[in-house]
This record gives structure tokens, C-alpha cells and sequence, in this order.
């Protein structure tokens, strides 16, 4: 437990180090770099996570998709404000190679699986990260990245508070043995509570000035109702994340995905509910802005 408290410590000052430079500085390409590190070691935690289970995914097309997404997204999007078409640009590529790696390998060797194994990878993680540099781009850097990451980890804090004091019956015993219908629950909780506490700073009384934060609406109750909607389905995509993730390890026959942060596993461990918690909150903040 004290491993696993010191890590997640370490890593919320390396992020929170990594947002302060883009907020005094009033750039987003420390975070962006932040964020393809953490992309990187995704995709080679994924690598070889598909290897151990026996799929030969293609180098090139991830190769490809690491070197070209983020400055082919930051180019589009910062000069054509296309930066989604930045993404589908970099990984149709990539899916592009993978298919004319397959169309001429060797045909007597069946590679289906080794093609479905790459265009997974691209697609997780490489698609869903990607993401962020949208969010990053376009909305208030520190408002966006801390809420991203915020909500589903006080989802999942509360989730397993309420599954260790209350315990009872298990949610998907099948997938996530620990996981109790209660620490669900709490989890919805736990979201609410984080985005109602980020409606506060930044919305209701505005505590951090200069962020480039922008009201939700006019009415502050409207904008309350909007940041409780957004902790809902944001803790309730969290912990789905969650659960695909365990899923994804079961089929792969792996207990964790990589082991860079000691007792938390992988980037892949830390950030499966993290990675929905983005498109969740993409999703939200295009609504809300209409961009």
C-alpha cells in the first residue's frame, strides 16, 4: 500500500510540475510531450503485452503512428483547426501500412490475427490518447487535463472505499473478481463529488485566475446541473474503462500491462479509466463550446 501511495504521489507532482510550466509559461507543449512520453510507453507496454499472447503486431505501422500523430494533429489543429482529422489522418495511415505489410507477407503464414492485434493497438491506445491533444488544444490546459484525469481517479478512489467498507455482491466476478456492485456505486459518487469540487474553483468562485477557463453557461446553476451530468457519465465510462481493460488482460492472460510504476503496474494500469475519462470530457466541453 505504501508503494502504490508513493507512486500515485509521484506521478500527480510530475503532472501537476508538467501543467504549472504550460500555465506560467502559456504554452500546452510541455503537457502535449507529457503526454506522447506517456503514449510511447503505452503502445510498447502494448507491443509486447500482444507478443507474450502470441500476435506478431507490425513495428512499422506503430512506428509510423508515434512519429506522425502528435505534430501531423498539433500542425492541423493549430493552423486548420482540424486537429481531428490530424488523428484519422495519422492512424489511416498507419492501418494502411499494416495492410500492405499483411498484403505481402509471406502467404503461406496466416496473419489475420497478427493484422487485427496492430490495428487494435492503434486504436488502443493510440486513437483514444490522441485525444488529449485535442483537449489540450483547444479549451483551458489546466482546467481540462486535471479534470480528465480527476474524475475517474476520484471515481475510482470512492470506489474503493465504499467496496472495502461495504462489500457485498460483486459486480463482474468474471473480469474483476475485487470489484463489488457497492465500490460501483460509490464510484458514480466519488465523480460527482470530484466535479463538483472543480465546478467550485474554477466555475463558482473562479479560485485560479488567468487559467483561460471559460464558464459553462451564464446561469450558475445551469452550469452546476451540466458539471454534475459530466461526473456521472464520466465516473460511469471510467470504471466501464476499467472493466475493458481487465477484460483485455484476461484475454491477453496478463495481470498487468507493464510494470514501470511499481504497485500500479503500467502507463496502461493508470490510465484505462483515464483514457475514457478524456473522450468523455472531449465530448462534453465540444457540446458545451460547440467546437
Amino acid at each position: 500500500m505504501l508503494k502504490r501511495t508513493v507512486t500515485a504521489i509521484l506521478l500527480i507532482g510530475a503532472l501537476v510540475g508538467v501543467l504549472l510550466i504550460g500555465y506560467f509559461c502559456k504554452t500546452h507543449i510541455a503537457i502535449d510531450l507529457f503526454i506522447w512520453l506517456l503514449l510511447l510507453i503505452a503502445v510498447r507496454e502494448m507491443y509486447f503485452c500482444m507478443q507474450e499472447a502470441g500476435y506478431k503486431v507490425f513495428r512499422v505501422p506503430l512506428a509510423i503512428a508515434m512519429l506522425a500523430t502528435y505534430p501531423v494533429t498539433y500542425l492541423m489543429e493549430e493552423y486548420m483547426g482540424q486537429g481531428y482529422a490530424g488523428i484519422a489522418l495519422s492512424i489511416g495511415v498507419s492501418v494502411l501500412s499494416a495492410l500492405l505489410i499483411f498484403t505481402f507477407a509471406d502467404p503461406e503464414r496466416n496473419q489475420t490475427k497478427d493484422l487485427f492485434a496492430t490495428v487494435f493497438v492503434l486504436i488502443y491506445p493510440v486513437f483514444f490518447i490522441s485525444l488529449a491533444w485535442i483537449l489540450t488544444s483547444r479549451y483551458a490546459v489546466l482546467f481540462s487535463v486535471l479534470f480528465a484525469v480527476f474524475l475517474p481517479v476520484g471515481a475510482d478512489t470512492f470506489a474503493y472505499w465504499f467496496g472495502s467498507m461495504i462489500g457485498g455482491k460483486k459486480l463482474c466476478p468474471s473480469i474483476s473478481p475485487k470489484k463489488t456492485v457497492a465500490g460501483f456505486v460509490g464510484g458514480i459518487l466519488g465523480g460527482m463529488v470530484v466535479s463538483v469540487v472543480f465546478f467550485l474553483v474554477f466555475e463558482m468562485f473562479a479560485l485560479i485566475p488567468d487559467s483561460g477557463y471559460v464558464p459553462f453557461t451564464d446561469a450558475v446553476w445551469k452550469s452546476a446541473l451540466i458539471y454534475l451530468a459530466i461526473g456521472f457519465i464520466g465516473a460511469l465510462a471510467g470504471q466501464l474503462g476499467d472493466l475493458a481493460a481487465s477484460r483485455i488482460k484476461r484475454a491477453l492472460g496478463t495481470k498487468d500491462f507493464g510494470k514501470i510504476f511499481p504497485g500500479h503496474g503500467g502507463v496502461m494500469d493508470r490510465f484505462d479509466s483515464i483514457i475514457t475519462g478524456i473522450t468523455i470530457l472531449l465530448i462534453s466541453l465540444s457540446a458545451i463550446y460547440g467546437a
